[in-house]
């Protein structure tokens, strides 16, 4: 697979992150595969995109939502995109950190040694929630999240969210690690928007 196929797909990844939080966040609830394919790539550690998502169908929310943000953008995006930018940003704060980078890597390695709670349990959730809340959360601008106070105000629902984050910041660093670059957002747009409209499923 070329480069900017595989830094395309790396992009879907965190604007699938981003619009799962945008769902739960308004609805409560979210796309249940795209959530699963989501969570499971925390702890695939491979920089290889086929190894973190098993297939394009894993990406089917991210690519969709990829579309609509090159294409003709709607109001319903703009949470999406922002989102996307600060974990962009919050990513970057994170690579110049060592300390909390370690942190995160070792209770990521324990927690793929866990063989009793499947990665989108209830438990597993809260146990990742800990761990963005912990170190991700304490850096600033702290991502804010727009939605219904119902939802937002629902313990598992925040859990649910903030373990979304910590996958959306692992997809950040997937896309970098393909030469996945903030000014290519702007540059390779048309490039990228063909190549997203050439995916079928």
């Amino acid at each position: 697979m070329n480069k900017l196929y595989n830094q395309t797909l790396a992009l879907a990844s965190i604007l699938q992150t981003t619009t799962l939080v945008d769902q739960l966040a308004s609805s409560g609830t979210c796309n249940l595969e795209s959530n699963e394919a989501s969570l499971k790539s925390i702890i695939t550690t491979s920089s290889k995109i086929e190894d973190v998502f098993n297939s394009k169908q894993d990406l089917s929310l991210g690519i969709s939502t990829l579309k609509t943000a090159l294409g003709k953008k709607t109001k319903s995006i703009q949470n999406i995109i922002f989102y996307s930018l600060a974990l962009i940003n919050l990513e970057k704060k994170l690579m110049k950190d060592k300390l909390l980078l370690n942190k995160i890597s070792k209770e990521i390695d324990a927690i793929k040694t866990q063989d009793f709670f499947e990665i989108s349990h209830s438990n597993s959730i809260a146990r990742l929630a800990e761990l963005y809340k912990s170190t991700l959360g304490g850096i600033n601008p702290k991502i804010m999240v727009n939605g219904e106070q119902m939802y937002l105000s629902n313990e598992r629902t925040a859990n649910h969210i903030r373990a979304l984050l910590l996958a959306g910041v692992r997809a950040v660093s997937l896309w970098k690690s393909q030469g996945g670059k903030t000014w290519h957002l702007l540059f390779n747009k048309k490039k990228t928007l063909n190549l997203v409209n050439s995916i079928d499923f």
